[in-house]
Order: structure tokens, then C-alpha cells, then sequence
């Protein structure tokens, strides 16, 4: 009988456990471990918050800046970021790949400046097949369908290159001559930044006596700005589509003491052309504000990841520096990179 006892009271007291947890015969869990959801910040649920930006190159200082607004933008929306690129620009199919290896690792968005548009669609269209947002920075995809990334971000080259040459013209006479110093052949950003300049050279009466590529190296553009003095000593300007380029031309210039007779300006606005500026060598350079690139590259894929709608197509503007602002400027950088831990 006492054995009896036992168990009936062993099954009521597990009748009433059962009936406590069916919360009122409604099948609702009042688990809290169940209802507890990872949120962001604007109350999105997200799981995955793992983003790789694969920059078009890790060799510049440019490019280091870009990385650095990535980073800021990750630290402050609780993100994990990830940036990478090739040695060099020239390196499309090591970039390509780079692509394709995020996209198997199923991170929630992909940021890729290309280093060249139309080899880097095939990534894009593989990135699209896998169902991964695509953010596009600095250089456009050269491709009609849209439809493979998801919003671009970047700077009006053309508009930026005839700034650039505008602001050169409204130092010399009209007549003066002046060369153009280039990036990578066929990529579409450095045909802009050229087509733009020599535009604004020639409405302004100046004659472009030579336009020559050198693949966004100091080096190569060190030799071709020699190869030019030779057959121009008596130029007036050299303006560059990137600030590498830029400060070959400078030392260039310096060897056969005609820094002083030259002007010379670059394009980004990175580390090396800044200190040149502040020490009277280098005239200018059009920045691009890479730091808010990468800054709002990375914002706009945290927005399509939690479910928010991003234009389209967005400028991110450009600044001409030189002695009058670098100052100022250099230490807004130099702010931003160190709160990027990268300064």
C-alpha cells in the first residue's frame, strides 16, 4: 500500500510540472533561452555578422585608409570585418578569387572595390548566385545588369579629374604646358580621372603635351616623368590619378632641381602626398576620402544585412588639398585611423 502511495504522488507531482509548462494549455514555450534573439543595435535580428571587404590592392596608403573606416564602421554596429586584397592592383585574379573564397565562406556581405571592372563581374555574378549582398566601392562593375550588387559607392572620377585639372589651370597662363600621369590602362576610375583633367586643361588653353601610364607605381612613374622632362624641359604641371604616381613625378622633378618650376599634383589625398604637401613639395591632391568609403561601404552592407533598403547608386565626394587645408585635414585622418587602431 505505501509503495502505492509513492507512485501515485510521484505521477501527480509530474502531472503538475507538465501543466505548468504548457503556459494555460496554449503550447507557447516560456522558455527564455527560446525567445532570446541576437539583435543589433536597431533591434534587426541578425546571426551572422561577419563581413569581408576585399579591397583592390593592400600597397597603399590609400587603400590602408579605406581599411580603417571598415574597421570604424564594424566597431560601432558590433560587426566582425575582414579586409583583404592583392599585393598589387594589377592582380585581378587573385582578387577574383579572394571574392569567391568569402562568398563559399557564407559570410552575411561582401564590400569589393575592383581593381578591374569587367574581369571582376564573373565574382560578382558568382557572390549573386549565393544569394550574398554585394556593396561595390570606389570603382564601378562594368556591366549592365545591376542586379548583381546590391548598392555602389564611390566618387564621381570624372567630375573629381576636372576639379583636379581646373584647379592646375587657375595657377598658369594659358599656352603652358602640362602632362598626365596615369594608372592601369583600360581601368575604367583612371580613364575617367585622365578624360576629366585634360578635358579641363583644354577648356582652359592649355596644351597636354603628353598623357602616359604608369600602373599606379612610384617607380614606373618616377621613369616616365623623366622620359617626359626630356622631351618637355620647359613643362609647367604634372598631374597624376593617384598620389604614387604623384610623388615618383615629384622625385623626378627633384633630381634635374625643377621641383620648384613644376607644379605637381596627385589623386587620394593618402599619407605620403599629405607630408609632401605640408612640406612644400607636392602643390595638391584631390582626395576621394577613402576613410568614408570604407566607413559607408561597410554601413551600407550592415543596412542590407538587417533588412533596410540602400540606394542605389551614392557619391561620397571628393576634396581638393593643399597648403591652405592639409593641416586640417591630415589631422581629421589621423583621428580616424587611430580610432581604427591602425595609426
Amino acid at each position: 500500500m505505501k509503495k502505492l502511495v509513492k507512485v501515485l504522488s510521484m505521477l501527480i507531482v509530474a502531472v503538475l510540472m507538465l501543466t505548468a509548462c504548457s503556459n494555460g494549455g496554449t503550447g507557447k514555450s516560456t522558455d527564455p533561452v527560446k525567445e532570446t534573439k541576437i539583435e543589433d543595435t536597431t533591434g534587426g535580428e541578425v546571426e551572422n555578422k561577419e563581413i569581408t571587404v576585399v579591397l583592390m590592392a593592400k600597397n597603399s596608403d590609400y587603400w590602408n585608409m579605406v581599411e580603417a573606416g571598415a574597421i570604424l564602421a564594424a566597431k560601432e554596429k558590433g560587426y566582425n570585418v575582414n579586409v583583404i586584397g592583392p599585393n598589387t592592383e594589377e592582380d585581378a585574379v587573385g582578387q577574383s578569387n579572394m571574392v569567391q573564397d568569402a562568398a563559399n565562406n557564407k559570410v552575411a556581405a561582401i564590400v569589393l572595390a575592383p581593381n578591374e571592372p569587367k574581369v571582376l563581374v564573373k565574382a560578382a555574378e558568382y557572390v549573386k548566385s549565393v544569394g550574398i549582398p554585394l556593396v561595390v566601392i570606389d570603382a564601378a562593375l562594368e556591366t549592365d545588369d545591376d542586379t548583381l550588387y546590391n548598392s555602389f559607392l564611390g566618387t564621381d572620377n570624372r567630375e573629381a579629374g576636372k576639379a583636379a585639372g581646373q584647379y592646375l589651370a587657375a595657377k598658369l597662363e594659358k599656352g603652358d604646358k602640362v602632362a598626365v600621369i596615369r594608372g592601369l590602362v583600360g581601368q575604367p576610375s583612371h580613364d575617367y580621372r585622365t578624360d576629366g583633367a585634360v578635358e579641363a586643361f583644354e577648356a582652359a588653353g592649355m596644351e597636354v603635351v603628353s598623357i602616359q601610364p604608369a600602373d599606379s607605381d612610384r617607380g614606373k612613374a618616377l621613369n616616365v616623368m623623366q622620359n617626359i622632362l626630356q622631351n618637355y624641359p620647359d613643362l609647367k604641371a604634372v598631374y597624376c590619378t593617384n598620389d604614387e604616381m604623384a610623388l615618383g613625378a615629384y622625385q623626378a622633378l627633384k633630381g634635374v632641381q625643377l621641383q620648384d618650376d613644376v607644379l605637381t599634383m596627385g589623386f587620394d589625398g593618402s599619407f605620403g602626398a599629405l607630408e609632401s604637401i605640408k612640406a612644400g613639395e607636392m602643390t595638391a591632391s584631390l582626395a576621394q576620402k577613402p576613410i568614408d568609403e570604407g566607413y559607408f561601404g561597410v554601413m551600407l552592407a550592415i543596412d542590407i544585412i538587417e533588412g533596410r533598403e540602400v540606394e542605389k547608386n551614392i557619391q561620397n565626394g571628393f576634396v581638393i588639398v593643399d597648403s591652405e587645408n592639409v593641416e586640417e585635414f591630415s589631422a581629421e585622418i589621423d583621428n580616424k585611423m587611430s580610432g581604427a587602431g591602425l595609426k
